[in-house]
């Protein structure tokens, strides 16, 4: 009876508690969402600073106390400097220093008050390690420069003529997307030896822009310091090429800045010549990559405001080209046989490999850190280094490294300085050796039995130079010493000194003199003036001493210009212990330069001649050209006679394939090509009239400009019904397909892609109408049809 009156009383309980339970949640919920709002409430508000409009809108949070917060990221967006952070961090404004804020929620705005030093300075300038650089293009071609020369000589009183030599020096290039493949070398005769070839290099290389790395595979020159000595090698390189990336410069830049009370306009003077011009809003403001002419000086900055009130401030500047920007690395690594007698032997390589590598590291911007090592079977060469800016006080770099070679340990020590100071240049350096000191140049040098224990590097070697200009009288100054120790114990002191003027009516007089206190008291020197006698002609004449000599030269001369067409000349006599005369012409063809001089001295006369240029094969064709140091463009308009510019100078006409060759591009930058429109037929048509290419390392591109010919075009004359002229920009489409043209004043509309007959469309505000006609090719000039009527 108990048992059964319990039950009901545990069911009544448990629906209680479960009902309890769903009370809870629900109650819960509400809690949660009034938690939610406790932290506060999401805006997106218009920004002023300081009073003037920063253009931004920005994410703000607005507390349940009132106060305003943004995330850390959005105020550095702004400006407002903040300690660092996970960017998503929520900072209360009210606990910034200095900072003040008005919030309008009519306006959805807010104003921002700050002192300079809660704000951070914008960075002024274009980023130097920006990814965004001219990309090369890539190209498929051959390319073969070569000169040809001969020689002779006639004996006057013999009468007897005699055949010195010839010879042809040829240096190849074949490129491609895969790199490019180098083959350079010599084939010539001389009176006492038949037909010689010589091979000079043969090198692959491929350069890889976006890590600015170039690879080589053949015969390299290794890497190094001011502290070491490369040396040719036949095996494979590594190096950092920043030439790959003309736009980047990697010395360290003078850091400016300062800050504009009210929107105004920078500008920055270097020596009086304004280098750096920008618009700046009120706030602090830097430059860090201030474009610089001259390693130290004063940069002055003027802020013009929009009354025409100026300030201005100074600051000095120091920099060099040795010294690395902070966290840059400069490296190359060398592998393979080290070569000998390079220029006489075609294949002298050393049977032992050998190993070669330098490094440079920008630790900051004021030291520039070195590192280098070479190591052979029976070598180990290491050295570490520095360079480092002392401001005003210049710049110093410093090395050591030590050497171990078949027994033999030896240590190198290396300092330099330089400094300038306003038209004052100080340059010194010293080097030591203790021990003996090898490095790979001296162990794989050819052998002489005369010296087999004997490292060609000196056992010490001191110089000093000193420089002085004065702009205000157009003279400048120069004195230098150089001390040298061989390692066979021949020292040399040699003193040297050299001083130019030019004058405002035009003549420069030049002299320089040195003296050697220790091979035989050794001295020399010559005073001379040159003379301009026109816009390309000069004239020369000076006297020479020695202590073995003296003489004295006149010349005459006109240097070869750059255009096809351009001559020059040069004559020289010589009197004194020795006389001779000499005289040469060159004349530069569009497709080489012709060279030769005849040489009189005593009883003896000789001649040369030589002709230098190019072959190319690319883009299916074969051009003939001057020699190409660099890149080269091959421009194709599929239409003869068409004029091309280059660098908007003028650079010639394409010929009968419609093709021309353009041999002076610069590789890894941008080149501007462009063609005379005015050139092409009425009917043609082009798809672009200028472009910007950027061939790879002495490679070339294709500049297809995309001209198309028969394009059947015709000027059609439109009436309405009534006879007038269809109104002047109306749209009209032909034969109901493509893209539509604009009529023209009287009714004349030109179109292209004409077919034998043709209707054309014109849209009209009272609605559309449509004229039929015939197109017929006109072999004198522009097609034209009409007037016919649009119905």
């Amino acid at each position: 009876m108990d048992q059964s009156r319990r039950r009901p009383n545990w069911l009544l309980q448990s629906k209680v508690l479960v009902c309890l339970l769903i009370v809870l949640l629900l109650a819960i919920q509400p809690a949660r969402a009034d938690s939610a709002g406790a932290e506060g409430t999401d805006l997106q508000l218009d920004v002023r600073i300081n009073g003037y409009p920063s253009n931004l809108i920005a994410a703000f949070r607005q507390m349940p106390d009132g106060h305003m917060a943004s995330p850390r990221s959005e105020l550095k967006e702004l400006g407002v400097a903040v300690p660092d952070g996970p960017p998503g961090d929520i900072i209360q404004l009210n606990t910034i220093p200095g900072l003040s804020y008005v919030y309008d929620p009519d306006t959805q705005s807010i104003a921002l008050e700050l002192p300079n030093s809660s704000r951070i300075a914008k960075s002024l300038g274009n980023n130097p390690f920006a990814d965004d650089f001219a990309r090369a293009s890539p190209g498929t071609g051959l390319l073969v420069n070569y000169t040809a020369f001969g020689a002779g000589n006639y004996d006057i009183p013999g009468e007897d003529a005699d055949f010195s030599g010839a010879n042809v020096t040829l240096d190849a290039r074949a490129f491609s997307r895969f790199g490019t493949l180098r083959q350079s070398g010599l084939l010539g005769t001389t009176a006492f030896d038949d037909v010689k070839a010589l091979r000079l290099d043969t090198t692959w290389a491929y350069s890889d822009q976006q890590r600015m790395l170039s690879y080589r595979l053949g015969d390299i020159i290794s890497g190094g310091l001011r502290w070491t000595r490369p040396v040719r090698m036949g095996g494979g390189q590594i190096e950092r090429n920043f030439g790959l990336r003309p736009d980047l410069i990697t010395m360290p830049l003078p850091h400016l800045s300062g800050s504009a009370a009210v929107p105004s306009t920078l500008e920055v003077y270097q020596d009086n010549i304004r280098t750096y011009s920008a618009d700046v809003q009120p706030g602090p403001f830097s430059i860090d990559n201030l474009p610089v002419f001259t390693n130290s000086g004063t940069a002055r900055m003027v802020l013009t405001d929009a009354s025409g009130r100026q300030v201005a401030t100074e600051a000095d500047f120091f920099t060099s080209p040795e010294l690395l920007a902070k966290g840059l690395l400069d490296y190359s690594a060398d592998l393979g046989l080290a070569r000998r007698n390079y220029g006489t032997e075609s294949f002298d390589y050393d049977r032992n490999p050998a190993f070669s590598g330098s490094a440079r590291y920008g630790v900051t911007d004021a030291v520039t850190g070195e590192a280098h090592g070479e190591a052979m079977f029976d070598l180990v060469n290491a050295g570490v280094g520095a360079v480092a800016s002392a401001r005003e006080f210049g710049l110093f770099s410093g090395a050591v490294s030590a050497s171990a070679h078949d027994g033999d340990k030896g240590l190198l020590m290396y300092a330099s300085w330089s400094a300038q100071y306003g038209r004052l240049a100080l340059n010194a350096s010293t080097s030591r050796t203790l021990g003996t000191y090898w490095d790979i140049a001296a162990a794989t040098r050819a052998p002489d039995p005369d010296l087999p224990f004997y490292s060609d590097v000196p056992k010490a070697l001191d110089q000093v130079s000193i420089g002085y200009s004065l702009p205000d009288y157009n003279t400048g100054l120069g004195l230098s010493f150089i001390h040298q120790e061989d390692g066979d114990g021949k020292v040399s002191y040699l003193i040297s000194g050299s001083a130019t003027k030019t004058f405002d009516f035009g003549p420069t007089l030049f002299a320089s003199a040195y003296y050697d206190t220790q091979d035989d008291h050794d001295f020399g020197g010559y005073v001379g003036v040159s003379w301009p006698l026109g816009a390309r002609t000069m004239m020369s004449g000076g006297m020479s001493v020695t202590n073995h000599s003296i003489y004295a030269t006149a010349d005459a001369y006109r240097p070869l210009g750059v255009d096809a067409g351009d001559y020059g000349w040069r004559v020289n006599r010589q009197q004194g212990d020795a006389q001779s005369t000499t005289a040469g012409a060159s004349y530069r063809t569009s497709v080489g330069v012709a060279d030769g001089s005849i040489y009189q001295g005593g009883k003896q006369v000789s001649g040369n001649a030589s002709f230098s240029g190019a072959f190319v094969v690319a883009d299916d064709s074969v051009f003939a050209s001057d020699t190409i140091m660099d890149s080269f463009a091959v421009v194709d308009t599929r239409t003869p006679g068409v004029g091309v510019s280059y660098e908007n100078r003028y650079a010639g006409k394409t010929r009968g394939d419609g093709k021309l060759l353009l041999p002076g591009l610069r590789s890894f930058q941008k080149n501007r090509i462009a063609i005379d429109v005015n050139d092409l037929p009425l009917d043609a048509e082009a798809s672009s009239t200028e472009q910007i290419v950027v061939p790879g390392d002495g490679a070339g591109v294709v500049v297809d400009f995309g001209v198309k010919t028969d394009m059947a075009g015709v000027i059609v004359t439109l009436t309405g019904p009534d006879g007038k002229a269809i109104p002047a920009g109306s749209e009209a489409l032909l034969n109901n397909q493509g893209d539509s043209f604009v009529v023209g004043y009287d009714g004349e509309v030109y179109v292209t892609g004409a077919e034998g007959h043709n209707s054309i469309t014109v849209h009209l505000s009272t609605g559309d109408c449509t004229a039929q006609f015939q197109y017929t090719p006109s072999a004198d000039g522009q097609a034209a049809a009409g007037p016919v009527a649009c119905l």
